[in-house]
């Protein structure tokens, strides 16, 4: 630990973003004496909002940028966050006009309107056919997108309603694999459906992807749906944070964790990555079965990754297909089989000729973003091999020109943050995998490592609750709210 002086507590939480500070809330909200201790200088982890500084000519002045998440469809329906409820505390998630577009060249766009039913479909995606198919495969989700949300975000050891569980799996034997059902959905429902299964960063025949595909495209008809949070998102830890406050928590940052030793506190939550957790357990002298289950958690499987591509604008992105200006994420990656070849090389430790790009323009639902002489931050993603160190800022750019012809004029300044360096503002996000642990079969149920309890450590009252741990990576507090209930149960 960076500081010299003991940390006393009831419970200490290592790490601040949305899982630390969902426990630590639960915990002082009763009674226990709680300290959230964070490494960097700001809160949130993986979900903050920090100035656009470090811009070429300082053409970032003024922006605000989200370092790692931007959209969050888990916040408006995750249990905690409903019951936390973010609008009583100040923050305004907000559903675009499209919720989702799917850009494609030389052609219309596949688009989701904030209202997603079967007429409003057949017109973004340009036929009831294929929006009928659209219906007839995640119909069953689509109509109770809350349950399933809440049978996702479990603990992954609780028994689900048999409803929900009924029609996940119903849902996911039409949908997976995706090259094998094919006739279930049109083409473009199975373009659409690639790019949302895309998001665990992992083969696209992978259940572990289907299941991230369903997931997230049942929320596409949720309450808030793929909504953004006014301010960017270290609005939502900036509430939490406050919350904590006034539960009579305490936050530090600046303090670096290095061992057990100097953290005096009946419960320690670790809202770090496995291989964080792992290396401060073998600093701690453990016992050998413990000195087993660190080494492993040390090792546990890296998934694929992302590279950060902020941009600058000085105006709109032209998108050829004008709806898209009205879009909170757009997805650029081609139709469906081309961004199953690229996931697979990524899964292979390849780069992709043509990565799979996530964009966000924050504006759409936030104008605060946009600077007074009309500057703005485009949010982008490249998918890649873990520790990357390859710029993907052409890749990006050359896949915005494809469907936003002239992009390139309005770009006044670029950044690129490789795979490689991801970990400089969030320690847990080592070689880019920002899901903090490969998102498969296994690393779902048995994340990060196979136990009975996936939250306890093997050390009386040390706990582990991150996006390596059930019920996986997102902005959704779950894992710190079941940690939170072991320990107020203890």
């Amino acid at each position: 630990m960076t500081r010299s002086a003991p940390v006393r507590a009831d419970v200490a939480v290592v790490g601040s973003g949305p899982n630390g500070l969902a426990a630590a809330l639960l915990c002082a909200r009763a009674g226990r004496r709680v300290v959230v201790l964070e490494a960097e200088d700001t809160i949130g982890g993986g979900c903050r909002t920090l100035p656009m500084d470090g811009m070429p000519g300082d053409l970032g002045e003024g922006l605000l940028v989200d370092p790692c998440s931007a959209v969050h469809p888990m916040a408006g329906a995750a249990p905690f966050f409903r019951q936390f409820d973010l609008a009583a505390h100040g923050v305004e998630l907000r559903t675009p006009p499209v919720q989702l577009g799917h850009a494609l060249p030389g052609r219309d766009a596949i688009v989701v309107p904030s209202d997603p039913s079967p007429a409003t479909l057949a017109e973004g995606m340009g036929s009831e056919t294929e929006a009928r198919a659209w219906w007839q495969v995640m119909g069953p989700l689509a109509g109770r997108p809350l349950e399933v949300a809440a049978t996702a975000l479990s603990d992954q050891r609780s028994i689900p309603p048999v409803t929900v569980v009924a029609a996940l799996a119903r849902t996911f034997a039409r949908a997976h694999p995706l090259g094998i059902t094919a006739d279930r959905f049109g083409p473009d429902g199975r373009t659409l459906l690639s790019g949302i299964a895309s998001h665990a960063i992992s083969r696209l025949s992978s259940p572990a992807a289907t299941g991230v595909g369903l997931v997230l495209g049942s929320l596409l008809h949720s309450p808030l749906g793929w909504a953004l949070p006014v301010g960017g998102s270290g609005a939502i830890t900036g509430a939490l944070a406050e919350a904590l406050r006034r539960a009579g928590g305490e936050i530090r940052t600046g303090v670096r964790v290095e061992s057990l030793a100097r953290i005096d506190a009946r419960d320690i939550v670790f809202n770090t990555s496995s291989r964080i957790l792992g290396e401060i357990l073998l600093s701690s002298s453990p016992s050998p079965a413990v000195e087993r289950r660190a080494r492993r958690l040390t090792r546990a499987p890296v998934g694929g990754a992302a590279a950060k591509v902020d941009i600058v604008l000085s105006g709109p992105v032209p998108w050829r297909d004008r709806r898209l200006r009205a879009a909170g994420t757009i997805h650029l990656g081609g139709n469906s089989a081309h961004i199953d070849a690229a996931e697979r090389a990524v899964a292979d430790g390849r780069h992709a000729d043509r990565p799979m790009v996530l964009v966000s323009q924050p504006w759409v639902t936030d104008p605060g973003r946009i600077a007074p002489d009309g500057r703005r931050p485009l949010w982008t993603y490249a998918h890649v091999p873990a520790y990357s160190g390859q710029d993907q800022t052409e890749q990006v750019l050359a896949a915005l020109e494809a469907v936003a012809p002239g992009v390139r004029d309005v770009v006044v300044a670029t950044r690129c943050t490789p795979a490689s360096r991801m970990d400089r503002h969030n320690a847990s996000y080592a070689g880019g995998d920002i899901a903090a642990g490969r998102v498969d079969l296994r690393g779902l149920v048995a994340r990060p490592v196979p136990r009975v309890d996936p939250f306890a450590t093997g050390v009386p009252g040390v706990w582990h609750a991150s996006g390596s741990t059930p019920p996986g990576p997102g902005v959704h507090g779950m894992a710190g709210q079941h940690v939170a209930e072991r320990i107020l149960r203890g």
